[in-house]
């Protein structure tokens, strides 16, 4: 008798703005089908931690493995159940008195609190957010050239005088990163200051796993309180927007109450490791887990010890992890070891390449083999129309003796501006299937079979009378292709798909079988 399986609490998923998260009542059927209670599994691109949540609710013991230092202090956050809750909610009582009367100097206006500010990337404040003292309700302000005078001359008399990082980003157009750019850069001299005393508070509590979930609430409210806020200007010159992902500033920004939003952070951390540690102790068993910090090249674990292993892959040039995460690790004062990365970056400082990539991803499928058991599972997400890069990983499994098993689109909560921008892209990740069995020998196809295998796949299963995404259609020619072993930089995606299909003329966004194919 089949389980039915509930998501687990969205809450838990909430505590951080770490990327990539994937849908918690995925990777519980994928846990159910491709493994069973008591296996030991495994995630060396870790990331968030979401494998981790799930295997430890459903009895699998796990390790967790990232490079990236700040997502394994998430992942630790999170599944950490020696937690006294009400010692936490005592130290925020205590730590919002401490900050009180310096939160209310810095955002107070004509007696009221200031949630927001309107202000130029010159820093020029335009508009404030406030709230009534006497209730709850908001209204907005706009201030005239005396107010401004005032409000930036308070500015500009600030003394930096508590820590904060200094380090410098790394030079990255394609993020935004620009030459000499600093981590406090990214903020308002109001903003820094704030944060670097709300900072210094929570380092005089004392040492204990209480007091990471603040630094992991500061964290994660440190982008929210920067210059990278845009307004969305179709809604209202305050209506926020979200961080797009990198450190551009626009020609306007939304700087927000770094105390205000680090309670409504501290809220949302507090609700989702209560919701975490109910759902632990519920259970009759519960899984284990480590938390490991290695170069995925070149792992510690024992050969042939892993019964399952499921994993985020890099996502090439997609999404410079790294890069982005140093707003978070400058401040926790992480050692980060850029040099082992596996990423595409367009910095050109760091000399990551295609080919390195490509390398490098070939080395983490030759440990993923040589840890994963003869007969499992491996199962990876990824998201790319780069040939080149699904060329490497394909080969790179055949090399190792996995045999290909299943292909489908695992659909995104949220999309990255990218995809938001782009009518003809991925609008989620594909989940892709492997078996090790190393009595399976494998050889490719030539290219012009492939194609052939492609075309007899359409002919399967397309009608001329239907519309189709480009998820659905991407996700036909990756599973036809990972089928018959070819995969090849020389072939592009939408290439093969506009060779066989066009855009509807009532649709900018879906595409009709043409005509002449059948």
């Amino acid at each position: 008798m089949s389980v039915i399986q509930e998501s687990s609490p969205p809450s838990i998923y909430l505590m951080h703005k770490y990327w990539g998260k994937k849908p918690s009542l995925e990777i519980k059927n994928i846990l159910n089908k491709y493994s069973k209670k008591g296996d030991l599994v495994f995630d060396p691109f870790s990331g968030y931690g979401g494998l981790g949540i799930e295997s430890v609710l459903l009895n699998r013991n796990v390790i967790l493995n990232d490079l990236n230092p700040i997502a394994n202090f998430i992942s630790e956050c999170i599944l950490n159940s020696n937690i006294d809750m009400e010692l936490v909610e005592e130290y925020f009582s205590k730590l919002k008195k401490d900050y009180l009367d310096f939160s209310n100097k810095w955002y107070t206006f004509n007696e009221n609190k200031i949630i927001t500010i309107l202000r130029t990337n010159k820093d020029e404040p335009l508009k404030l957010k406030l709230m009534f003292s006497d209730s709850k309700k908001m209204y907005e302000y706009e201030l005239n050239n005396d107010e401004k005078e005032v409000f930036l001359q308070m500015e500009n008399n600030i003394k930096l005088s508590y820590w904060f990082p200094k380090n410098k980003l790394i030079k990255n157009s394609r993020i935004c990163a620009k030459e000499n750019m600093k981590v406090s850069d990214l903020f308002s001299k109001r903003a820094l200051l704030c944060q670097s005393y709300l900072y210094k508070l929570i380092c005089k509590l004392p040492e204990s796993n209480e007091k990471k979930l603040f630094k992991l609430a500061f964290t994660s409210n440190l982008a929210n309180c920067s210059k990278l806020v845009p307004p969305i200007t179709s809604r209202g010159d305050m209506s926020l927007g979200a961080w797009m992902t990198g450190f551009y500033i626009g020609e306007r920004y939304l700087e927000n109450n770094v105390f205000h939003y680090f309670e409504n952070r501290m809220n949302k951390i507090i609700k989702g490791k209560k919701d975490f540690i109910k759902l632990y102790k519920s259970k009759k068993n519960v899984g284990t887990y480590w938390i490991k910090n290695e170069d995925a090249k070149k792992l510690s674990i024992e050969s042939n010890s892993i019964d399952f292993i499921f994993t985020d892959f890099p996502y090439g040039d997609t999404v410079p992890y790294f890069e982005q995460s140093q707003i978070w690790n400058a401040w926790l004062k992480f050692n980060v070891d850029y040099n082992n990365e596996i990423v595409i970056s367009d910095s050109n400082e760091r000399n990551k390449t295609n080919k390195i990539f490509s390398k490098d991803i070939e080395q983490s499928i030759n440990e993923i083999s040589r840890v994963l058991k003869d007969k499992s599972y491996f199962i990876f997400t990824y998201h790319s129309l780069n040939g080149n890069e699904w060329e490497t990983i394909s080969n790179s499994l055949l090399k190792n003796d996995f045999e290909f098993v299943d292909c489908q689109m695992l659909l995104q909560k949220t999309f990255t501006p990218r995809q938001l921008n782009r009518n003809i892209t991925i609008k989620g990740d594909l989940l892709v299937v492997y078996k090790k069995d190393k009595s399976n020998k494998q050889l490719s196809i030539k290219l012009e079979t492939a194609k052939q295998k492609i075309e007899q796949e359409i002919k399967k299963n397309c009608n001329k009378n239907e519309l189709y995404d480009t998820n659905q259609l991407i996700t036909l020619c990756v599973k036809c292709l990972l089928k018959y072993n070819h995969l090849s930089n020389q072939l592009n995606f939408i290439d093969i798909i506009k060779e066989y299909f066009k855009i509807d003329e009532k649709s900018e966004n879906m595409w009709r079988l043409k005509n002449e194919l059948r």
